[in-house]
C-alpha cells in the first residue's frame, strides 16, 4: 500500500513539489519528534515531582495533628495518679467533705485545678480538662479559649453529670493506664451541641483508689480546630483540594463547606459519594497508611495520609489532598506553544530558501538531462558506426583466415614437392658418382670404352629425363612461391584493412612474403643449373659419339668426361642443397602461415568481444537515454 502510494506520489508530483514536501516533512517531523519526546519525558518528570511534593505536603500536614496530640494520653494517665487526685478519692471516700473539712478539701481542689492549669498551659490545644467522680459527676473542670493565658475553673454550681456520655461509660470499663480515645465530634453542654460548633477529640483514663476501686475518670478534651486550622491555612497549590475525613468516612474539613460534619448535621456527605469504590476503599481500609493515586483517564492526582488518634489503630483522621492534573501540566503548556511556534517559524524560514534551492536543483537537473541525452544520442550513433566496422573486421578478417588456409595448404604440397625433388637430386647425385667411377674404369680399360659407351649414353639419357624432371619441379616450385608472395601481399593489405588489430599479421605477412622471394630465387638457381645439366648432357653425348669414332681421342674425352661429371656432381650437390633450403624455407612458411591463423584467431575472438562489449554500451548507452527522458518528465 505504502509502496504504490510512494511510486503514485513520484508519477504524479513533480520533482520541486517532491523537494518542498520532503523539507516540510523533514522540518516538522523532527521537531515533532523531539517535541513529543520532551513532552513525555516532562510529563513523567512533573508527575513524579508532583506525587514526592504531594507526599511532603501529606507528611507536613499529619505532622500538624501528630503534634497536637502526642503525649497526650500520657498526660491523662499522669494525671490520674496526682497526689490530689488520691487526696480528694480519700476525702471523700471518709465523707471529710463538710463544712468543718471544707477549707482542706477545697485546698485538694485547688491543688488538682492547679495542675491541670499547667497541662492546659503546656498544651494550649487542650480546651478542657476535668475529672469526673464514678457517678459521672463532674468534681473538677478547667475551661481554656485555646491559649495559656485564659483558663478558668468552673464554679461548683455549674459543673455538669456526664454519666451518660458514651466517653464516660466506655472509659470506666477500661483497666488501670488504659486511655480511651473519642472520635472527633461536637463539644456538648446540657445535652446539646454547644454553639459555636466546637470540634473536639477527647482523652479520657480511670481513676483508681489505693484498694483498686474504679473513683471516676480524667478528660481531656482537644480542639480539633487546633490542627484543623492549620492545615486548612497551609500552603496550597493552585486548584489543590484538601479534605480531612474522619474513620467512617465523613468530612471534618471539606472545600465545599456545607458537606462537612454531616454526622453530626445529618447529612450523609461521605468519601464514598465523591471518590470511586476503589479509591474511597484504599483510603479508609488499604493496608497502608498512606499512599498516591493517579486513576487513569482522571484529571487529579490524589493522595492521601491517615492519622491514627489511638494505639489500637481503630480511630483516625484521613488527609486526603487532590491536585488538578492540568496544574501539575501547567508548564507543558508554555513548551507545546513554544514548539508549535517553532515549526511555524521553520517553516516560515526554510520554505522561501526550500523553493529557490529547488528551483535551481530542477534547472540543474534540466541541464544534466538535455546534457545526458545529447551524449547519448551521439554516443548511440558512434557505438553503430563502431558495430558496423567490428562487423566489416569480423568479415575481414573471416576472409583473411580462409585465404591462409589456402596458402597452407599450398605451403603443405610445395614442401612434399620440395621433399620429392630433394630425394630425385639425392639420386642424381648417386648416378654421377656412378658416372665418375665409370670414367675411372674407363681411363683404367679403354678397352671396354666402345663397350660402357652404349652403357654411358643411356644413362646421360636417363640423367637428361631426371634434369627434365627436376627442371619442371624447380618450375612448380616457382609457381608456388609466386603464388604464396601474392597471398602474402592480399594478407598485408587486409591487414592494413583491419587496422590496429592487423599490425601483427601484417608483420608476419611480410615474412612470408621475403620466404616466397627466397624460394622464387632458389627456383630460378635450379633451373639454371637443369639447363647447365642438360647442356652437359648433350655434350656428354657428342663425346660419346665422338669416342666411338676414336679410341685415341677417348682418353681425353674420358678425361673430359671426369671432369664433365665432377662438374655435374657439384651441380648435383648444388641442386641437393637448393632442394634442402626449399624444404627448409616451406616448412619456415607453414609455421609463418599457422603463427598468422592463430593471429587471426585472436583477432576473430578480440573482434567478438569488441562486439559483445559494444552491443553492452549501447544497451547501457539506451538504458541512460530512457533514464534521461523520465528524469526529464520527472522535473
Amino acid at each position: 500500500m505504502i509502496a504504490k502510494f510512494i511510486k503514485s506520489f513520484h508519477k504524479q508530483i513533480k520533482l520541486q513539489n517532491q523537494i518542498l514536501v520532503l523539507l516540510v516533512f523533514s522540518t516538522i517531523i523532527p521537531i515533532a519528534i523531539v517535541g513529543y519526546h520532551g513532552i513525555y519525558t516532562s510529563t513523567n518528570t512533573l508527575l513524579k515531582l508532583a506525587q514526592k511534593e504531594l507526599e511532603e505536603d501529606l507528611e507536613v500536614k499529619a505532622e500538624y495533628i501528630e503534634d497536637a496530640i502526642r503525649g497526650i494520653d500520657e498526660d491523662v494517665v499522669v494525671l490520674s495518679k496526682t497526689p490530689p487526685i488520691d487526696d480528694i478519692i480519700q476525702a471523700r471516700a471518709s465523707g471529710k467533705v463538710n463544712e468543718k473539712y471544707q477549707s482542706s478539701y477545697n485546698d485538694l481542689i485547688k491543688k488538682l485545678q492547679g495542675n491541670f492549669r499547667e497541662l492546659i498551659k503546656s498544651e494550649p490545644q487542650i480546651i478542657q480538662v476535668r475529672y469526673l467522680d464514678e457517678n459521672g459527676q463532674e468534681v473538677v473542670r478547667l475551661n481554656s479559649d485555646g491559649t495559656s493565658t485564659n483558663i478558668e475553673a468552673v464554679p461548683e454550681a455549674q459543673l455538669q453529670n456526664k454519666r451518660e456520655a458514651f466517653y464516660f461509660t466506655e472509659t470506666m470499663k477500661l483497666a488501670q493506664e488504659e486511655v480511651y480515645v473519642s472520635p472527633i465530634e461536637f463539644n456538648r453542654e446540657q445535652g446539646k451541641v454547644q454553639e459555636p460548633f466546637q470540634p473536639v477529640l477527647r482523652y479520657a483514663t480511670p481513676v483508681f483508689d489505693s484498694n483498686g476501686n474504679r473513683r471516676g475518670i480524667i478528660v481531656a478534651n482537644l480542639s480539633a480546630e487546633a490542627f484543623i486550622k492549620p492545615i486548612e491555612e497551609s500552603d496550597f497549590h493552585e486548584g489543590e483540594k484538601l479534605m480531612l475525613v474522619n474513620s467512617q468516612g465523613y468530612y471534618l474539613s471539606h472545600p465545599e463547606s456545607d458537606k462537612e460534619w454531616g454526622f453530626e448535621l445529618g447529612k450523609d456527605e461521605t468519601l464514598k459519594q465523591d471518590f470511586s469504590p476503589e479509591i474511597a476503599q484504599r483510603i479508609l481500609n488499604y493496608d497502608s497508611d498512606r499512599d498516591i493515586v493517579n486513576e487513569a483517564g482522571s484529571k487529579l492526582l490524589s493522595g492521601y495520609r491517615r492519622v491514627f488518634l489511638d494505639p489500637d489503630k481503630k480511630k483516625f483522621i484521613a488527609i486526603v489532598v487532590q491536585i488538578p492534573k492540568r496544574e501539575i501540566f501547567a508548564p507543558l503548556r508554555s513548551f507545546k506553544l513554544v514548539s508549535v511556534l517553532s515549526v511555524i517559524i521553520s517553516l516560515v524560514l526554510v520554505m522561501p530558501l526550500g523553493f529557490i534551492r529547488s528551483k535551481q536543483v530542477v534547472k540543474l537537473i534540466q541541464k544534466l538531462v538535455e546534457a545526458i541525452s545529447t551524449t547519448s544520442h551521439n554516443t548511440f550513433s558512434t557505438i553503430e558506426q563502431q558495430e558496423h566496422i567490428a562487423s566489416q573486421q569480423a568479415a575481414s578478417v573471416s576472409e583473411t583466415t580462409s585465404t591462409m588456409d589456402e596458402l597452407e595448404a599450398s605451403c603443405q604440397q610445395s614442401s612434399q614437392q620440395a621433399q620429392a625433388a630433394l630425394s630425385a637430386a639425392q639420386e642424381a647425385l648417386k648416378f654421377t658418382e656412378d658416372g665418375v667411377q665409370a670414367v675411372g674404369g674407363t681411363l683404367e680399360d679403354m678397352y671396354l670404352l666402345e663397350k660402357k659407351v652404349g652403357q654411358i649414353a643411356e644413362q646421360i639419357l636417363h640423367l637428361s629425363e631426371r634434369a627434365n624432371q627436376i627442371g619442371g619441379i624447380s618450375q612448380l616450385v616457382s609457381g608456388l612461391a609466386s603464388q604464396t608472395n601474392m597471398l602474402a601481399l592480399n594478407s598485408a593489405i587486409e591487414a592494413v584493412n583491419a587496422g590496429e588489430h592487423g599490425k601483427g599479421f601484417a608483420v608476419v605477412a611480410d615474412e612470408i612474403r621475403k620466404l616466397a622471394e627466397q624460394s622464387q630465387k632458389s627456383a630460378d638457381k635450379i633451373n639454371l643449373l637443369v639447363t647447365d645439366i642438360q647442356n652437359a648432357v648433350n655434350s656428354t653425348v657428342m663425346v660419346t659419339e665422338e669416342g666411338t669414332k676414336t679410341v685415341a681421342k677417348g682418353v681425353n674425352s674420358a678425361k673430359d668426361t671426369k671432369q664433365v661429371f665432377a662438374n655435374v656432381e657439384g651441380a648435383v650437390n648444388q641442386v641437393v642443397l637448393s632442394n634442402q633450403q626449399i624444404s627448409l624455407n616451406l616448412r619456415e612458411q607453414v609455421d609463418g602461415i599457422q603463427q598468422v591463423v592463430q593471429a587471426m584467431e585472436n583477432i576473430n575472438r578480440g573482434t567478438q568481444e569488441t562486439a559483445a562489449g559494444i552491443n553492452q554500451t549501447k544497451l547501457v548507452t539506451q538504458q541512460l537515454n530512457d533514464s534521461a527522458i523520465a528524469l526529464q518528465k520527472m522535473v
